[in-house]
């Protein structure tokens, strides 16, 4: 006697979710995705269904419409408070960042004048380098 069990192929969540979002948005048939992948038709009709039930069951308690939002006082004064809290440290950061950078380029030019200076000693003339654009390519 021959030994004739097969085995059973075992498919992922992200396969099957592949599989059964290409049969949803109408790419392909049941029977040419089954055929596709060697599977059984009913096996896709199953997934399918089951993803369907799944999608019905999510949006089941849920209302048509934009559904209201009570604050009360108390959480409205504090998100206010919070959202003054972020722009007076907002405001902050960005006054120490000018500051910072007046500063380097104030000794830029320190630099720059240096150099002149240094390169005027030595009987050097300046050249400015020209930008070269980078080529996307």
């Amino acid at each position: 006697m021959t030994d004739t069990t097969k085995t059973r192929a075992t498919y992922t969540a992200e396969e099957k979710t592949e599989i059964i979002l290409a049969v949803m948005s109408r790419k392909t048939t049941i029977q040419k995705i089954a055929k596709e992948k060697n599977i059984a038709a009913t096996l896709v009709s199953l997934w399918k269904k089951q993803a369907e039930d799944a999608i019905v069951a999510r949006f089941a308690g849920s209302r048509p419409g934009r559904h209201k939002v009570e604050v009360t006082p108390e959480e409205m004064k504090e998100e206010l408070r919070a959202a003054r809290t972020a722009a007076r440290t907002a405001k902050t950061r960005a006054t120490r960042l000018e500051a910072a950078a007046k500063a380097a380029k104030a000794r830029v030019a320190e630099l720059e004048s240096g150099i002149r200076a240094l390169a005027g000693s030595m009987g050097c003339k300046l050249v400015k380098a020209k930008k070269t654009r980078s080529r996307k390519g």
